[in-house]
């Protein structure tokens, strides 16, 4: 399945319930090095990850307001059922 990358809209709106830029921030990715570089504010962020997906830390889930951001054991076994 091949999904469009999130709009910087979008990213915006993740970072709003983030609490910001930072937590969808994926500082393991390849390119991260490489762009941090060109950036100069966290808001300078937003087209890169548009343009890069692969900076964004994975899975975000956003569930009744609030927003889940990559792997958390504990936090995935509540928000999804069945799961231990």
């Amino acid at each position: 399945m091949i999904l469009d990358p999130l709009t910087i809209e979008e990213i915006k709106e993740l970072a709003a319930l983030a609490g910001g830029i930072e937590p969808l921030l994926s500082k393991k990715s390849p390119k991260y090095k490489e762009y941090q570089e060109r950036v100069a504010a966290p808001e300078d962020w937003l087209p890169l990850m548009a343009e890069e997906p692969r900076l964004l830390k994975r899975p975000i889930v956003v569930r009744d307001g609030q927003i889940y951001i990559g792997f958390d054991q504990k936090a995935w076994s509540e928000i999804l059922p069945g799961q231990p």
